[in-house]
């Protein structure tokens, strides 16, 4: 039996069908009329999901008119959308945008950090998920998170790399986490689902090792939803097309092939 491990979020996706770069040339052109290289791996992944169902309810922006901009573009709009009430002092103490309306664009890095922003979640829009944009340039950058009720320099940490963050987006579409529309359009694309819920991560190893699956080294990854300490193991049974994904070690998610 043949088992693939640690799977990058490309293969994942090539898996399940999704292997021509569809929007390719938009992202070329997006690239071109903002001046900026996309990370290899979001600019592949993007090429490949762009405007497909699979993630239409997912926390990135791979859909429509959304696409990547940058957060100094979200402060510039806020300005404007704010200028007629700067004349209130009492607004203007409250107000996030106002400090920057009061300092030229240039000086902006005082305060913050420029972030393209790459996606959200998809129920509420309160959560921008972004990379600074001083690391655009590597190959596999880190992911921040920045709250809507957070001032707008309080950008943390989310993912420490690109390829956690888009693997994490991918899983939670896949196990329906927040949404089921991913699991609706892969069983009409010929894949079953199956759920099994386990009493502890005893019995769900015992399964696993049962089907060849060596628990230790299966990938493992954040998930965007359920509590602090809820993370996913992923692998690929690639003689029998079933994908795996165990969530918190006591529920298993196969992923069958019809």
């Amino acid at each position: 039996m043949a088992i693939k491990y640690n799977l990058t979020p490309i293969e994942v996706i090539e898996l399940f069908g999704y292997t021509k770069p569809i929007a390719k040339e938009a992202l070329e052109l997006f690239e071109q009329a903002n001046h900026l290289k996309l990370p290899q791996l979001l600019f592949d992944f993007l090429s490949l999901v762009r405007n497909e169902e699979l993630l239409s309810t997912a926390d990135i922006w791979a859909n429509g008119d959304s696409l990547p901009y940058f957060s100094y573009q979200y402060i510039e709009e806020g300005i404007e959308d704010c200028r007629e009430d700067f004349n209130d002092p009492e607004f203007c103490k409250e107000n996030d945008f106002y400090p920057y309306s009061k300092i030229p664009k240039e000086k902006w890095p005082e305060l913050v950090e420029n972030y393209l922003q790459i996606g959200s979640d998809y129920g509420a829009g309160v959560v921008f998920y972004g990379i600074k944009e001083k690391e655009l340039v590597l190959e596999n950058p880190p992911v921040y998170m920045l709250h809507e009720a957070d001032a707008l320099a309080d950008w943390k940490l989310i993912a420490n790399t690109l390829s956690e963050y888009l693997m994490c987006v991918l899983l939670d579409a896949l196990t329906g986490a927040s949404y089921t529309t991913a699991q609706h359009v892969l069983n009409e694309n010929g894949w079953a689902f199956y759920e099994e819920e386990y009493a502890n991560k005893e019995e769900a190893r015992e399964n696993l090792s049962n089907r060849k699956i060596d628990w230790s080294i299966m990938g493992k990854n954040m998930t965007f939803y359920g509590a602090a300490d809820s993370f996913y193991r992923y692998c690929f049974d690639e003689e029998e097309k079933i994908f795996v994904i165990v969530k918190n070690d006591t529920s298993i998610m196969l992923i069958k092939s019809k």
